[in-house]
């Protein structure tokens, strides 16, 4: 039960980006129908296998684990997202900030 608590807590942040992109990215045609469930899983799986191996190391460590899981699980949703047209939403992104431009 803490385990599945564990996934389910980690998940948050990935599922608040997603609701995010849905609002300011709503063009997604038919990909998010194959693309959501699979950023779910992709997430899901990292997750798990960061909870299954973290337990052996020291507490510092395990902290910085748990932070670059969490911006990798980010990372993956921003890339997998699916746009029907125009650019990517990573590419979108990129080039609304001072260092895109």
């Amino acid at each position: 039960m803490k385990y599945i608590f564990k996934v389910l807590v980690a998940l948050i942040p990935s599922l608040i980006l997603i609701f995010f992109l849905l609002n300011y990215f709503p063009n997604t045609g038919l990909g998010s129908i194959i693309a959501l469930p699979f950023i779910f899983v992709i997430n899901a799986a990292l997750i798990i296998i960061g909870i299954t191996f973290i337990h052996r190391l020291n507490q510092p460590l395990i902290t910085a684990i748990w932070i670059l899981i969490l911006v990798l699980t980010l990372v993956v949703t921003i890339l997998i997202y699916p746009q029907e047209y125009g650019p990517s939403v990573f590419i979108q992104l990129w080039n609304k900030t001072p260092i895109g431009r």
